[in-house]
Order: structure tokens, then sequence, then C-alpha cells
């Protein structure tokens, strides 16, 4: 009996007496976090601005040197043309018929032209009324020709052109200057390590969006 007593009194002594009890952990040992944040990242709202549309002063130059030039080239190959189907036994050209090839393949090539280029610029223009211009031009070039062929080659092209653009930038509507975007951001993220009642650690990522 004594010999009992004295196992179990060394038994209790051994054994420690701030062991939890089985399913209390959840209830006496609250979940461990470090007071300060490990890492924060602060991100503001920026604002990201547009591209300013192009001035009527790079517009105008551009759609004169390219419809200029598809002009220049459409008109001479309009001129070959209306040379060969006119040659006599002479081997002379009618310079009549070069004439009205010339005009007439210089007249297409800005009537295509002048609009394409200006609504690359979103000038918004209205083709008609660079059309009508150009009808302008070229009736202004007869006037002055007075049926002289030489005088229509000369006068033409350049009074046409000059309708086609005129016209086109009096009909351009003007563009709206486009408002800056915002773009939407994360005010402040936080990573806050922690450790459970039962010795294992892990990440908590917090933060207001």
């Amino acid at each position: 009996m004594s010999l009992l007593l004295a196992i179990t009194t060394a038994t209790l002594t051994a054994a420690p007496g701030d062991v939890p009890r089985a399913g209390s952990e959840a209830v006496e040992h609250p979940l461990l976090t470090l007071a300060d944040p490990v890492g924060t990242s602060t991100v503001h709202t920026v604002a990201e601005p547009q591209p300013q549309p192009t001035s009527r002063t790079v517009r105008v130059i551009s759609e004169v040197l390219v419809a200029g030039a598809a002009g220049t080239l459409t008109g001479a190959l309009g001129g070959y043309l209306g040379c060969i189907g006119s040659l006599s036994s002479e081997s002379s050209c009618a310079e009549g018929t070069v004439a009205a090839g010339l005009v007439t393949g210089f007249g297409l090539a800005v009537a295509v032209m002048v609009p394409l280029t200006g609504s690359y610029f979103d000038a918004h223009g209205s083709p008609w009324v660079s059309w009508f211009g150009e009808a302008l031009g070229a009736g202004t070039a007869l006037a002055i020709s007075s049926g002289n062929a030489g005088r229509l080659m000369w006068f033409g092209p350049p009074l046409m052109l000059a309708g086609a653009v005129l016209g086109y930038e009096l009909s351009a509507r003007p563009t709206a200057s486009p408002s800056p975007s915002r773009a939407t951001s994360v005010e402040k993220v936080s990573i806050i390590p922690s450790f459970g009642p039962d010795g294992r650690a892990g990440l908590v990522v917090a933060g207001r969006f």
C-alpha cells in the first residue's frame, strides 16, 4: 500500500500542471499576431494623359503633300495614256488629249487622297464638300485657260488641289479634347505573419481596395 502511494505521488509531481485539456486550445489560446506589419505598400491613383489631336497646320500640309504626290503620279500616267491614244502619223501627241488625261488622273487621285489623309488625322471632314471644292477649282481653271490646253495643264492641278483641301477643312468638325483616364488602385496592402496555438505560422494579407 505504501509502495502504491509512493508511485502515485511521484507521478503527480512529475506531470506539468499547466498542460491544456483536449479540445480547449481554441478557447484558451487565441490567435497570436505581430503588432507591426512586415510590409506595407501604398499606391495612388494616377491620371493617364491622352495624346493631343493633330494641329490643323500639320494636317493641311500632310493633305497637300500626300494628295499632290499621288495626283502628280496619276496625272503623269493619264497624260501618257492620252498621248499614246492620240499619236498621229508624225509621232506627235494632241495637246488637248494629253491635258485631259493629266487633269483627269490628277483629279481622281486628289478626290481620294484628301479625305483619306484627313480621316487619318481624325479631322472628320466631308468628302462631298471636298469634291465640291475640287470641282470649283477645275471650273476656275477652265475659265482661266479659255480653251488653251497648255494653260489648263498649268492652272488645273493646283486649283483643284487647293479647292479639295479647302473644302475638306471647312467641313471638318473640331475634335473634343479627351479627358484623362484614371486607373483604380489599391490604397494600402499589409502582410502580417500570424502564429496559431499549435505552433503553425502563416501570412495574413489585408488592405483597402
